[in-house]
């Protein structure tokens, strides 16, 4: 694996439809670059938790949504110093992943945040509170909810330097990259070093027919945002999933070997565009 960016990398990763396999993709990449000796921090913005699960982190006394959230009514002098406040909240994932792994978890708590009209600022406060944290990892993997926009997605844009759009080669999959894009164009205004990196297949099986309409279907839409690898579709990524544990602790079977593959071709194309 290449990987020699300038500075820290902050991966959104994005699709405004459930079921592409985002979550599962961010756990791929983490476990890849972990098995590499890079330090990885993955951040759950989606109120499921999935990848708070997935990753094993444990509840601590703060979670990102801690991080989001500030009273209006608090007295100013009493509230801590939001610049760097991510690093009180990190955890330690769960032992099959390492010590080379750190996560700020979610709750389903986070989903008031889409709501909240009282805390300041609020889709950048996850930015600010990265400050001075963000640089002691190689990569922050931040995993948004496929949602239509909204103050979560928001959040997460604003404070990554980079996105990836994962898309199942389904009607579903199309709408999902289509709408995040427009999001991703809109969010840029605001966070104008916000790189796309491109659309990523993903969980693709070709022997179907419809994977190979959508295949058009994308090259037709996106052009050359679509990226020249493709992540296939292996029953073992939900087995290790299920089994909080990273696909690398499956390495020596070729289904395995076959992911491993492809997230390590992912971060390579993240790396060149960092």
């Amino acid at each position: 694996m290449t990987w020699n960016p300038d500075g820290p990398v902050v991966l959104a990763i994005d699709s405004e439809k459930g079921g592409v396999g985002k979550t599962g993709l961010a756990g791929g990449l983490i476990a890849v670059m972990a098995a590499h000796g890079r330090r990885v921090l993955g951040i759950d913005l989606d109120p499921r938790a999935t990848l708070t699960e997935e990753l094993g982190a444990e509840r601590g006394e703060y979670s990102v949504n801690d991080l989001l959230y500030e009273d209006p009514d608090a007295d100013p002098d009493e509230l801590p110093e939001l610049s760097g406040l991510a690093g009180d909240a990190l955890r330690p994932a769960g032992e099959a992943w390492g010590d080379n792994v750190r996560v700020l978890a979610a709750e389903r708590a986070l989903a008031n945040r889409e709501s909240d009209n009282r805390t300041p600022d609020l889709e950048r406060r996850l930015k600010t509170s990265l400050e001075g944290v963000a640089e002691g990892f190689d990569l922050v993997v931040i995993d948004l909810p496929p949602r239509a926009g909204g103050k979560l997605v928001g959040a997460g844009l604003i404070a990554a330097t980079h996105v990836l759009f994962p898309g199942t080669l389904t009607a579903d999959g199309l709408i999902g990259v289509r709408d995040a894009l427009r999001t991703y164009k809109f969010v840029k205004r605001n966070n104008t070093t916000l790189r796309n990196v491109g659309v990523l297949r993903n969980i693709v099986d070709r022997r179907t027919n419809v994977a190979k309409y959508y295949d058009d279907k994308f090259i037709e839409e996106f052009g050359e945002d679509v990226l020249d690898i493709a992540v296939a579709r292996r029953v073992i990524r939900e087995e290790a999933r299920g089994a909080c544990v990273p696909i690398t602790a499956a390495g020596d079977k070729p289904d395995a070997k076959v992911l491993i593959n492809g997230y390590m071709h992912v971060l390579n194309t993240v790396g060149r565009a960092a």
